[in-house]
């Protein structure tokens, strides 16, 4: 059977199983983004800003995909801790629905307010006819990545994440080969400039899907994908909302974060500004790679432990994938902050671009430990079915974030580097604040089981 029972064993080896692949598919699923940036940025700096700003509105679609995968997968993982197997392949199905329903109205709404949503997020001067094609393209098969987060969790809660990586991998590769064709129109195909991206992304997620699917619909799965179970059952609905509503608004509030402070740079700092904050936002996210990893495996683990009253080994989860992803996201701080120079001249030789953009990697990596800290929070809180603390976790964060920004920059007309000292401060007193409440949380479940 392919999967894990992740009810008993030792826990570090099953995190450190579970992490590693979903580290893995996070690094290749980020090179999609990246390989973008790298190829569109020879055209122009604009164009690197432009397409930056169009993936605010994939990153929101992303994070709505999320939601609805991570109440599945919670509901799915417990019902197998619970040897419920039955009833966690209907709720998978069930998921499975409720995602194509969302991908379609997301679709419908964003591509009728396409440029309203474009100004919002950035997209001034020059940069809007640039971002529009691409924008365009990316959100009409916003059903792929809805898709894509779906079929991802899913394995993650049957303790299946290798085969993730695999074929996240083989994606990014294919990614890779077809973006500079599309782009500059190689081997007899138009140049189809930022659109070319767009395409190529989408040509390679689709690889994925189908790959992905035949899969999940084998036997041989813990928990495999009937087509029967795609029809909704208003119960198993109701608590896949409850859990992923707030974990759709707490994954949403990212990218909206990341739009607000980019419309609060872009418009006193210019397009110089935009182009540093996009190039420090696609870097620092190979950094969180291990705060996501073993956040999601923790998820994996709690879930299932929690259907099966295993409360001591949720309160040691906790405290392993904490060490693990804050000395992590302390290594790679450490890098980045040695390596700045290096990094930045790979994407531009621009000096005001430059200075902007070294500014933010000699500042924001002195907070990635807290980062990954509340990350982890958040995915525990997530596991254990209580999606709500999760979100305040994540708002606090970015609301401190972006009243120091806006109070600095706004009201006091200071430099650029008080926006990425902001960022720094709210996953400090974040981090802090989710620690204590989810400690309190744990120890109140664990009480209440015993009681029972």
């Amino acid at each position: 059977m392919q999967g894990q029972n992740l009810t008993s064993g030792h826990i570090p080896k099953q995190l450190w199983s579970l992490a590693w692949p979903m580290m893995l598919s996070m690094f290749f699923h980020s090179l999609y983004n990246l390989v973008d940036a790298f190829w569109v940025a020879k055209i122009s700096a604009s164009a690197i800003a432009a397409v930056s700003i169009a993936q605010i509105i994939l990153f929101i679609t992303i994070s709505l995909a999320m939601g609805i995968s991570v109440g599945t997968s919670v509901l799915v993982g417990q019902n197998i801790g619970a040897k419920k197997i039955a009833l966690a392949e209907r709720v998978l199905g069930q998921g499975f629905l409720l995602t194509i329903i969302a991908a379609l109205l997301f679709t419908l709404v964003t591509l009728s307010f396409s440029e309203q949503l474009l100004v919002i997020s950035g997209a001034v001067g020059d940069i809007l006819p640039l971002a529009t094609p691409y924008f365009i393209v990316i959100i009409a098969g916003s059903i792929l990545t809805f898709l894509m987060m779906m079929i991802s969790i899913s394995y993650n809660a049957q303790g299946d994440n290798f085969t993730m990586t695999k074929l996240f991998a083989l994606s990014t590769v294919i990614n890779m080969l077809l973006d500079p064709i599309f782009i500059f129109g190689y081997a007899g195909f138009p140049a189809l400039g930022i659109a070319g991206a767009a395409y190529a992304t989408l040509i390679s997620q689709a690889v994925f899907i189908v790959l992905a699917l035949r899969l999940l619909m084998k036997p041989s799965m813990m928990v495999p994908l009937h087509l029967k179970y795609l029809r909704l059952n208003w119960l198993s609905v109701k608590k896949v909302i409850d859990i992923g509503l707030p974990a759709s608004l707490n994954q949403v509030l990212n990218p909206l974060g990341f739009s607000a402070l980019m419309f609060i740079v872009s418009a006193t700092f210019l397009e110089a500004g935009a182009a540093a904050f996009s190039i420090g936002f696609r870097i620092e996210f190979f950094a969180f790679i291990p705060a996501i990893g073993f956040g999601f495996a923790a998820m994996s683990m709690i879930g299932q432990n929690i259907g099966a009253g295993n409360h001591d080994r949720v309160s040691a989860v906790l405290n392993i994938s904490v060490r693990y992803g804050s000395g992590s996201a302390l290594i790679f701080s450490l890098l980045i902050f040695i390596f700045a120079p290096y990094i930045v001249a790979i994407f531009t030789t621009d000096p005001l671009v430059s200075e902007y953009a070294l500014h933010y990697f000699r500042i924001v990596p002195l907070g990635y430990i807290f980062f990954a800290v509340a990350f982890i929070e958040v995915s525990i809180f997530q596991g254990i079915g209580r999606s709500w603390p999760g979100f305040w976790i994540t708002l606090a964060r970015i609301g401190i974030s972006l009243v120091i920004s806006f109070i600095t920059i706004n009201l006091l007309s200071l430099e650029l580097w008080t926006v990425w000292l902001s960022i720094v401060v709210g996953s400090v007193i974040a981090s802090l604040f989710g620690l204590l409440w989810l400690k309190r949380a744990l120890a109140s479940a664990q009480q209440q089981g015993t009681a029972n």
